[in-house]
């Protein structure tokens, strides 16, 4: 204890030399200002300084960095209370507030270490933003064992806690039952400032017949694939679940803020093996120069199979970044940061060579280089005294590659692109079918950011000004194939290249306004902002603009209660595929003569094309509210209690479905034969018919209508020395309303009965899903043997789900129009809908199965977890971990369909790791 006592008052000795001399106080108008601020940052155990430190003054949005020898400044700061956060990802971010009354500071943070009395190994609120925010640290991370960014959000309040697994795309998922293309696709990935777009990624097999989706692996209509994204160079990462400031724009759920390691560091190796996984990572920091300039570097490779059994289906990934820090001017007063990514990812599902199955293979790969640097000047201007940008380019190349052995009847195909009749080959009757798709996805974007302050007597106006352009383009040859795969009905497959395509262009604007003081002793705090954006400006067919203001307040009492609330607009742009689908193609048989001789055979295929764009697309926006309290207690303020509530409203969501405008009659010539020469082409008839078939296909649409609304929980109740034992509790009730926005068309065909109408179903089909789950986390820790071990027990109180808006009665028809005209629906009156029946209208009533009115519903289930994490002294370090290491996972039968049983809660399965730190 007197070696933590001494070196502290050493460096408070050395503090008082450095700033003996206290700059002057100037004013402007009513406020004091202090020209210069100089501060020092030590170890609060060791008393050694700490470089590297960000220190942001949270009232003022403007922060600096501590050099090698502790040291920051920061120009013209009022004299007032203000709120400094200091981060580092060694340390325990830390919090202080206080005067700044001579223009010197002193300031301690705590080592986030297994080998001293604390450390957090679980998500934190951040302390930067008034809205719901979740803050994951290093060593959180590390504890977590988290192999990708996906495994890190299982610390965030309300996320279930999975099996690692790499063998389908990982969405992000922030409040809501479960992950989908909405919801990952309305979620920001920003990496060290830069954004990560999925805007332009084309690899879908084909928009009309099958939307977004593919039998390879594809993340094409939703958002970012986490798992490409590796978990082990990470610093930090911060969820932002509720409002976001206006600086964030393009999203509708949430973000995901990742900084990566990006100083000093000595070498360190990892090896991670579980059933299922191997991995290995290594990652070095070094000193460039004098002035705290750092390049850290690090790879990784993972190799993760399906399954213990199964090694035909496995996911490769190789990572690697270099990340570059340094400081320019006299006074150090431009830091940058520069990135250089490299990403690899293969995701294989190949023929087992004991089970051949109609030759099925697919094979999805991409590289992706991301470059990217952002920086902060300080410039002390009144209307400029901060300067933020962000400037990348990505750069991706994706494989995707289908095969499939078709045996079955003979079929003749078309190449043909426009509407027109083609004499056609016949196509074998087995035949292997290889269809790939290219992407070359090209992604640019720059933000910029002034941040100034002024002041209405005793209150600070942080003002937020700022401009972004991001730019999205696909310059691969797109869709190819030898053979399509076989067709079984009309609609047919062709060929498409990706980079005739238009590039995706959005600008936006933003002001923002951090207004904080204080009434007596009880601090307010009220961030306004509104954001404008402009979506695809150069393209006159769509009209995508946006206005989204955002509001947040808070009141922190004198009694440690804090009370917030807030709301906001947030629109997401649709991405290339939505807005630049590919046309719909049918083929007819207008003759079809198969002889057995094949100087004999005719086939005569009619195409019609239908373009499947959608000009009336609309953004999807998100309403947002939200209201919570925090409430601290201890000593030191380190027990919490927060609860959240929150409502979320989204509008016109992104799909790809059938609608009024991609149901069509298509009409097309049928030829007769009218002699037949042997050894040649039959002669046909000069009379020519015409028929007329219902087509519907995919186009995109707004077709969703979601909310999300729940109660978030979050209770820290900090250490108990006496057995060494924390407990934190977090938790969430969650509910995800989705329901359909348009009609429902369906054309039922009725055995001995020509088709004469379609039916129309009314919009609202759904289905309305329910959990509230609970983790409570016993972290026991013994600093003098550097080993913690934490226990979790995850509990689903409540898990249900219901479907909505079904109904066996249409609202109307569609009439079947030989003439081929546009289909128009024609309503039923209510009574003359309540008079359809099953028995009378076949082809429009809709036999619905009785349990989909049934609420499937579950008992409560209990999964209980293990982590723990050892270091040794000279530098080993050993983690495990066992998730459900009891094995509880009882066999169910559904409630809605009671001869139906599930084994509920995931599987058995446990992991270690070894690292070393030389």
């Amino acid at each position: 204890m007197k070696f933590y006592i001494f070196f502290p008052l050493v460096y408070i000795v050395m503090g008082s030399c450095i700033w003996a001399q206290q700059a002057p106080v100037t004013t402007r108008g009513d406020q004091e200002f202090l020209p210069v601020v100089r501060g020092l940052v030590i170890n609060a155990y060791t008393g050694a300084p700490v470089g590297d430190v960000r220190i942001t003054i949270r009232e003022l949005g403007i922060e600096s960095y501590s050099n090698a020898e502790g040291q920051f400044t920061f120009k013209n700061i009022p004299v007032r209370p203000l709120t400094l956060i200091l981060e580092h990802g060694d340390y325990i971010t830390g919090e202080e507030t206080f005067d700044i009354p001579d223009g010197t500071l002193l300031l301690s943070i705590r080592p986030n270490s297994l080998d001293l009395d604390e450390v957090v190994v679980i998500g934190k609120r951040d302390l930067k933003t008034p809205s719901s925010a979740t803050m994951i640290n290093r060593k959180a991370i590390e504890h977590l064992q988290a192999t990708n960014l996906r495994e890190v959000l299982q610390l965030v309040p309300g996320n279930l806690i999975e099996n690692p697994t790499f063998t389908n795309t990982n969405q992000a998922n922030i409040r809501q039952y479960k992950a989908d293309n909405l919801g990952s696709l309305g979620t920001a990935v920003i990496i060290n400032g830069a954004t990560i777009s999925n805007n332009a990624n084309l690899q879908a097999i084909n928009t009309t017949r099958a939307g977004s989706g593919a039998a390879f692996s594809t993340s094409s209509g939703g958002g970012v694939d986490l798992r490409t994204i590796s978990a082990d160079n990470v610093e930090r990462v911060e969820v932002i679940r509720g409002i976001p400031s206006v600086e964030y724009g393009d999203l509708n759920a949430g973000a995901i803020l990742v900084q990566t390691k990006a100083r000093k560091e000595p070498l360190t190796l990892k090896a991670r093996f579980n059933p299922t996984l191997t991995q290995f990572w290594a990652g070095k920091g070094f000193n460039t120069d004098n002035d705290g300039s750092s390049l850290y570097v690090d790879l990784d490779y993972t190799k993760n199979n399906d399954s213990e059994t199964n090694k035909y289906q496995n996911y490769t990934r190789v990572s690697g970044t270099a990340q570059y820090t340094r400081h320019f001017g006299k006074e150090k007063n431009w830091r940058t940061n520069t990135t250089l990514a490299y990403t690899y990812g293969k995701d294989s599902y190949d023929m087992d060579p004991d089970f051949v199955v109609d030759s099925v293979k697919t094979v999805s790969r991409e590289h992706f280089i991301r470059f990217s640097s952002n920086g902060n000047i300080t410039l002390d201007r009144k209307f400029s005294q901060q300067i933020k940008y962000t400037a990348s380019l990505n750069y991706g190349d994706q494989k995707g590659y289908q095969q499939q052995y078709y045996t079955a009847d003979i079929t003749a195909e078309s190449y043909a692109l426009t509407n027109s009749t083609h004499e056609v080959p016949y196509l074998p009757s087995s035949y292997l079918s290889k269809m790939r798709v290219n992407g070359k996805p090209l992604s640019a974007n720059f933000r910029i950011s002034d941040h100034f302050n002024w002041y209405t007597g005793d209150y600070t106006h942080n003002i937020l000004a700022g401009a972004a352009w991001k730019m999205d383009v696909n310059l691969g040859e797109g869709k190819t194939f030898n053979r399509p795969p076989r067709n079984t009905s009309a609609h047919a497959y062709r060929t498409r290249r990706y980079n005739d395509i238009p590039a995706l262009h959005q600008f936006g604007l933003y002001l923002q306004d951090q207004f904080s003081g204080f009434i007596g002793k009880t601090a307010i705090s009220l961030q306004a902002g509104l954001r404008y954006d402009l979506m695809q400006p150069f393209d006159k067919s769509y009209d995508l603009k946006a206005l989204s203001p955002r509001l947040y307040a808070s009141v922190k009492t004198p009694f440690n209660l804090t009370l917030r609330s807030g709301y906001g607009v947030t629109a997401k742009s649709p991405t290339l595929l939505y807005l630049y689908p590919e046309n719909a193609y049918f083929d007819f048989y207008s003759l079809n003569h198969y002889a057995q001789r094949p100087e004999e055979r005719m086939a005569l295929i009619t195409t019609r094309v239908f373009d499947s764009g959608n000009h009336d697309l609309k953004l999807s926006k998100t309403a947002k509210y939200e209201a919570g309290m925090d409430y601290n207690w201890g000593e030191n303020g380190e027990k919490i209690l927060s609860v959240t509530g929150y409502y979320e409203k989204t509008r016109n969501g992104y799909d790809m479905s059938t609608t009024l405008n991609s149901v069509k009659f298509a009409q097309y010539p049928v030829y007769a034969i009218e002699s037949q020469p042997e050894g040649q082409q039959p002669v046909l008839s000069d009379e020519v018919s015409s028929m007329t078939r219902f087509v519907s296909y995919f186009a995109p649409s707004n077709n969703i209508r979601r909310v999300n609304k729940g109660v978030e929980l979050n209770a820290d109740f900090g250490k108990v020395d006496v057995i060494n034992t924390s407990f934190n509790i977090t938790g969430a009730y969650t509910s995800t309303k989705s329901v359909t926005n348009d009609y429902y068309i369906l054309q039922q065909n009725i055995a001995g009965r020509a088709t004469t109408r379609v039916g129309v179903f009314a919009p609202g089909r759904g289905s309305v899903e329910e959990r509230f789950v609970t983790t409570i986390r016993g972290i026991y820790h013994i600093p003098k043997l550097s080993f913690i071990v934490t226990l979790s027990a995850q509990t689903i109180w409540m898990d249900k789900n219901r479907y909505t808006g079904y109904q066996s009665l249409p609202v109307g028809y569609i009439p079947y129009n030989e003439s081929g005209e546009t289909p128009e629906i024609v309503f039923f009156s209510e009574s003359e809908r309540q008079g359809i029946n099953k028995y009378d209208d076949p082809d429009i009533y809709l036999n619905i199965n009785e349990a989909t009115y049934i609420t499937e519903k579950w008992q409560p289930l209990w999964l209980f977890n293990l982590k723990l994490t050892k270091e040794f002294r000279n530098g080993l370090n050993f983690s495990f971990f066992a998730n459900n290491f009891i094995n509880y996972r009882p066999l169910k039968s559904s409630t809605r369909y009671p001869t139906v049983y599930y084994k509920r809660n995931i599987s058995f399965f446990f992991g270690s790791e070894l690292s070393i730190r030389l």
